[in-house]
């Protein structure tokens, strides 16, 4: 069977729900697992270990990628009373995703979703704290409970988790290459350092002007972050930027040298609000104007090209349900 079900994986379409004879069908739940065959590790074996698992544990599950997802399937599933949890086993930019795809379906507060970080740096698995182990990641994704986290919203199109990165540091994090995302994880972002250290700040520049307590503000910066999540395994910063505090942050920066940057983390992580190189306000919703800005964006590990001059950012609270 585990054979068959890849073949089904290998076209890209939902499997059929698994439905041998001791089925445990009492607890009602159906796991829609979403896998993506690009991301790192799922391209050296790991997608039989993934069938193996809720076959072997008598689960009924559906496989399939997100763009291959039945989604009249998982309504006609929650209409008849079932539990629905989807299972990404995936890197970050398939888990924003598919966070993406169930909000616009308007099913995000209908289903919890766990994350199996199969992907290259799986930055989202080390801001809940979850476990990079396979076998522990799809423990936890059957019996681990599900909790309300905010999302952030570009546009009122892209949904993100963890941050929207405009300018030289969204260059290294687009830039950073797979094979070496593939061989060394998220320390493969510091290989990627040079062109910090080459960059222009000043020739980099550009504007920034949103809204703050009903007042017009604009700043010349080289870098935005409009982050949702920033709390990386036990390095968490004191400013309590967390997941669920219903509000997004949004942070510039400023140095005009490499060794600035350094600065400005010292200056994140020990909690001041403002400096010469680095300022941070909480924001709910906010529309930012960016002027001369040329660069890269990164929203949770895709790179994203439609984005315009004018960026409306917004934060809804408790959205969406992890499980952890």
């Amino acid at each position: 069977m585990c054979m068959k079900l890849l073949a089904i994986h290998a076209r890209g379409r939902c499997s059929s729900e698994i439905t041998e004879p001791g089925m445990k069908a009492e607890t009602g739940r159906h796991y829609f697992v979403i896998y993506n065959t690009s991301a790192g590790r799922l391209r050296y074996g790991a997608m039989e270990r993934l069938s193996a698992f809720f076959q072997n544990r008598k689960l009924a599950a559906s496989f399939s990628t997100i763009d291959a997802c039945d989604w009249s399937d998982v309504r006609a599933k929650l209409n008849r009373g079932r539990e629905v949890r989807f299972v990404v086993a995936a890197g970050d930019g398939t888990l924003r995703l598919t966070l993406e795809r169930l909000w616009q379906r308007k099913l995000l507060g209908k289903v919890a979703v766990a994350f199996v970080p199969l992907g290259s740096a799986n930055i989202a698995a080390l801001s809940l704290g979850l476990p990079r182990a396979m076998s522990k990641a799809l423990e936890l994704a059957v019996s681990g409970t599900p909790r309300p986290v905010d999302l952030g919203l570009v546009d009122n199109r892209h949904v993100f988790f963890i941050a929207a990165i405009f300018g030289a540091v969204s260059d290294v994090t687009v830039r950073a290459r797979r094979d070496f995302k593939e061989r060394f994880g998220i320390f493969a972002y510091l290989l990627c350092l040079d062109r910090l250290l080459l960059n222009d700040y000043r020739g980099s520049v550009f504007r920034v002007s949103y809204d703050e307590d009903g007042k017009q503000q604009e700043v010349d910066s080289h870098s935005l972050i409009v982050c949702n999540q920033l709390n990386i395994g036990n390095l968490k910063p004191a400013r309590h930027i967390t997941a669920d505090d219903k509000h997004l942050d949004l942070i510039t920066l400023h140095n005009t040298r490499f060794w600035g940057l350094f600065t400005a983390a010292w200056e994140f992580f020990r909690g001041q609000r403002d400096s010469r190189v680095l300022r941070h306000r909480p924001i709910e919703r906010t529309i930012c104007k960016l002027t001369g800005f040329k660069g890269h964006v990164h929203l949770d590990g895709d790179e994203c090209l439609d984005l315009g001059e004018t960026i409306d950012f917004r934060v809804m609270p408790h959205a969406a349900r992890i499980v952890t």
